[in-house]
């Protein structure tokens, strides 16, 4: 497929022809037009379909959001690792969506920019800045996490890792308060 490509004019690589095949995110519209034009399927069919899924990968829709087994379950998150990684675990679960994206989700209504930059949100996935606790919770809506008593269990573990930064380790034998 990826030779047919050059052949008519619209290269794509070997590797972007797997991924759009895989169906794990929208590839790009160029490489469904190379894939479509490849198959002698139809450009205008395609098209709208492209465009119509492009569309629904921009709204933001209540998804019910369950944190893998692999995370630390967030009854037991303490530390600010242990957060870190069910933040990471969360975006893996629902579709790896890009900073891009996240930070398109969180707009402020009216403009003016997002809750969510994508600078800030970067910074706090890789380890290099902390969690505020506003940024958690327009990361877990964007992530699709809607429903208040879930949400209100991510912050509940924001507090607690905040407990246990300004306490330290003595804080986890301290009853729940």
């Amino acid at each position: 497929m990826a030779q047919t490509s050059r052949i008519i004019n619209l290269p794509a690589s070997t590797a972007a022809f797997c991924r759009a095949d895989k169906g794990r995110s929208l590839p790009p519209w160029k490489v469904v037009e190379a894939y479509t034009r490849s198959c002698d399927g139809s450009v205008a069919e395609a098209r709208r379909r492209w465009q119509r899924a492009a569309h629904a990968a921009t709204e933001i829709r209540e998804i019910d959001v369950r944190v893998p087994k692999r995370a630390p379950a967030l009854l037991f998150v303490i530390e600010p690792a242990e957060l870190l990684m069910a933040m990471r675990e969360l975006r893996v679960a629902v579709g790896m969506p890009s900073l891009r994206t996240l930070e398109r989700r969180a707009l402020v209504p009216g403009g003016g920019g997002s809750y969510l930059p994508r600078s800030t949100v970067s910074a706090v996935l890789n380890g290099t800045r902390p969690c505020p606790p506003d940024v958690l919770w327009h990361y877990v809506t964007a992530c699709g996490v809607t429903r208040d008593e879930d949400r209100g269990k991510w912050m509940e573990a924001a507090r607690r890792v905040e407990r246990y930064q300004r306490e330290g380790a003595t804080s986890r034998f301290i009853a729940a308060s």
